[in-house]
């Protein structure tokens, strides 16, 4: 059986100047935000008691996993990238990637039962004349894979007199849509009880292609959003009294996601933005009033560095605004190598009460790496076929003042039986008018590494120190004509920086977005054949999130007594500190919030971990 796809999908191939050489994206096998998570994840003990009504659920407040607090499992991804023109920021997303971010270990290319979304138990003991209903938004592939038609979305009921589970809505397969309300009643008396329960499911495919194993990963996306129960309510009862954000906010720079702090200096005119994009939403049907408001804050430094309003305005019912706040503003701080800024923007309206989706937060981050993704991958990028044994790719980076390339970080995603992990040689190239020019740059015998973490490429250190100055190219040479999976985030579009090569002339990649490479400049490490005391690697935090006592892990490699660390909250305070035998942070006293853990090493290096803190 072979599925037909379609952008965004498992498999999208263009043909290139010969009949089997492939430019290939495709779906993931692992979803690494999802792994990094799972068992780091606290589910509530099964004696919590039901809940009251209402419930209410629309994702904003939720990360990675949806709330423990109403859910009672943790398969669904809980993400902003995916979703096209949401109903509000954040929506759980079902497919077949199971709950420690991985394909189900049953997954087939025949129909299976993949992703669940239960919630709690819930006190529905009312007669069905308090006219009882269920609504949520759905939406079919978004940016990710078509579910086909023998796949499908399913809500299913939970009788507890009969201990039974009972479907009563399903939609089958369908292409990209916008999200429709469905409204479902629950009058049925084995249902209005206490304890009743309600769960979404899906019904997944694997797209086979036998020619590329490797390619075949996640399929089959569905998308939920803004679900609520609750009584007193009728078919009609369509309309939310809600103003919210629809999409996160991103860099504000004009060309990357993130780029060394020392490039930013000298190229701040050409780099920084001059607007901070944000698009929001009027879900009910009458015009609303709102303020539009800014801040940016400098968390090394520990102070608001800029704060503005974006002015009044008056949205109408229905109607989505995409806003550009002028930012009259550039980045400055203390550090000298690095530095980090919360960009955050809300809105206030008039008569209606603060929730989590009127508030949405960005960190623009500034180290030693140029980025032009945003450290998730959507799909996974590579080429394929007859004579790509050593096609190229390469991606265009610029310096603006001379400096050294040391290494160069890559994400590849995993691919089924790791049929992924061949060899491959990086590269560096100069600049041909706008194209690349000459490999100034190789190091062979190289596979893909994988890690297993968020956000967490794998780092390949050059053998020797490489000059660049002005535009410059990394990437990689093949060895042979597998396909290589290297992540690819589609949320911010670089396909005019993307090329690759099969027959000699380079070319402009077909998909937009960007590809997960980026080069590392600056000093570097110290030499190896010098004891460096302070020897680490990065630190993993867990749980995370947290509401009692969260646990460091250094690592084997590293020294502790070489180390401290600093926890810091959203207002930028130091609220404590501990020497590095500190294991573990009892953080139930601290207020429910996000906050920072500062880890400082001995040769003046530091690494900061964004932890959010529970009730």
């Amino acid at each position: 059986m072979t599925k037909t796809l379609s952008y965004g999908s498992l498999i999208l191939l263009l043909t290139c100047t010969h009949a089997w050489s492939q430019e290939i994206l495709t779906g993931l096998e692992v979803n690494s935000p999802v792994r990094k998570m799972y068992g780091q994840h606290r589910l509530l003990k099964s004696d919590q008691g039901s809940l009251e009504l209402p419930f209410f659920d629309d994702f904003s407040g939720s990360d990675v996993f949806p709330d423990n607090r109403i859910w009672s499992d943790m398969y669904v991804f809980i993400n902003s990238d995916y979703p096209v023109n949401p109903v509000s920021v954040n929506v759980a997303t079902l497919d077949a990637i199971d709950h420690t971010g991985a394909l189900y270990d049953h997954a087939t290319t025949w129909p299976f039962l993949a992703d669940r979304l239960t919630c709690r138990p819930v006190n529905l003991a009312y007669p069905a004349s308090d006219s009882i209903y269920l609504s949520f938004f759905y939406q079919p592939q978004g940016r990710g894979d078509m579910p086909q038609p023998h796949d499908s979305l399913r809500v299913e009921f939970y009788s507890p007199s009969n201990d039974n589970w009972k479907v009563v809505w399903s939609a089958p397969g369908d292409s990209l849509h916008e999200f429709r309300l469905v409204m479902l009643p629950v009058t049925d008396t084995s249902f209005l009880q206490d304890g009743f329960r309600f769960r979404f499911s899906n019904i997944a495919s694997i797209a086979e292609n036998r020619h590329n194993p490797g390619t075949m990963g996640n399929s089959d996306h569905w998308h939920v959003d803004y679900v609520y129960l609750n009584k007193g309510r009728s078919h009609a009862d369509t309309i939310f009294s809600d103003v919210a954000f629809t999409r996160p906010v991103r860099s504000v720079l004009n060309n990357y996601e993130a780029m060394p702090w020392s490039q930013f200096q000298a190229g701040r005119i050409a780099e920084m933005g001059s607007v901070v994009p944000v698009s929001y939403r009027n879900n009910d049907n009458i015009s609303w009033n709102l303020q539009r408001n800014f801040s940016i804050y400098d968390v090394y430094d520990n102070r608001t560095a800029h704060t503005f309003s974006g002015g009044a305005a008056t949205i109408g019912p229905g109607q989505v605004h995409d806003f550009d706040a002028d930012l009259t503003w550039s980045f400055t701080s203390s550090g000298n190598d690095s530095a980090l800024f919360r960009i955050k923007a809300w809105i206030t309206v008039d008569g209606l009460e603060p929730g989590n989706n009127d508030t949405v937060v960005y960190y623009q981050h500034f180290g030693n790496y140029f980025a032009l993704d945003d450290g998730t991958a959507e799909n996974g990028y590579g080429l394929s076929g007859g004579g790509t044994e050593n096609a190229r790719i390469a991606c265009r980076f610029r310096a603006y003042r001379p400096d050294t390339l040391r290494a160069i970080k890559i994400y590849f995603n995993q691919s089924l039986d790791q049929a992924s992990r061949q060899y491959f040689n990086l590269a560096v190239w100069d600049d041909n008018n706008g194209r690349p020019g000459n490999l100034i740059y190789s190091q062979e015998g190289l596979r893909p590494e994988y890690e297993d973490e968020l956000n967490k490429f794998h780092t390949y250190h050059l053998d020797k120190a490489v000059p660049v100055s002005q535009v410059f190219y990394v990437g990689i040479i093949q060895t042979t004509t597998e396909f290589l999976n290297i992540g690819f985030d589609i949320n911010r579009n670089n396909r005019k920086r993307i090329f690759y090569n099969i027959y000699g002339d380079w070319k402009n990649s077909s998909f937009e977005g960007s590809l997960m490479i980026r080069p590392v400049v600056g000093e570097g490490d110290p030499p190896l054949s010098v004891t460096n005391p302070a020897k680490h690697q990065s630190i993993s935090v867990y749980p995370n999130p947290a509401s009692d006592i969260i646990y460091i892990d250094t690592g084997k490699e590293t020294d502790r007594r070489y180390i401290t660390f600093s926890l810091i909250n959203s207002s930028g305070q130091i609220i404590y500190k501990a020497d590095g035998k500190t294991s573990s942070i009892d953080v139930s006293r601290f207020l429910p919030g996000i906050y920072f853990l500062r880890t400082e090493y001995l040769d003046g290096s530091h690494e900061t971990t964004k932890i959010l803190i529970t009730p």
